[in-house]
C-alpha cells in the first residue's frame, strides 16, 4: 500500500510543479486533485484554455490521447500533455494523430 500511495505523492507534486510552471508564463491554474477526469490541470490565459495532463513518464494511452482532445475541441481548448524528462518539464500539444502509435 505505501508504494501506491508514494506513486499518487509523486503524481500530485508533479502537477503542482507543472501547475506553478504555467503560473509563472501568465496562466492562472486551477488543479483538479485526485479526480478521475480527462485533465490534471485548466490553465487560462487571455487568449488560451488549456487543458493538460500530467504523467512523471513520457507515455500517455491512445484512449487518453483521444479524451484530451476531444474535450478541449468541445471547449476550443488545446490539449496538453505534460511530462518529465531528465528533471525537466515538457509540455507537449497533442492531436488525434498522437494517439495512433
Amino acid at each position: 500500500m505505501n508504494g501506491r500511495r508514494n506513486l499518487k505523492r509523486k503524481g500530485a507534486d508533479f502537477e503542482r510543479r507543472v501547475k506553478s510552471f504555467l503560473e509563472k508564463r501568465g496562466y492562472f491554474v486551477v488543479r483538479s486533485a485526485g479526480s478521475k477526469g480527462v485533465a490534471d490541470l485548466v490553465a487560462l490565459s487571455k487568449n488560451e484554455k488549456l487543458l493538460v495532463t500530467c504523467k512523471k513518464r513520457n507515455y500517455l494511452s491512445g484512449n487518453e490521447i483521444n479524451s484530451l482532445v476531444k474535450k478541449a475541441a468541445e471547449i476550443d481548448g488545446k490539449p496538453i500533455f505534460a511530462y518529465e524528462e531528465g528533471g525537466k518539464i515538457k509540455i507537449k500539444e497533442l492531436t488525434l494523430k498522437d494517439s495512433e502509435g
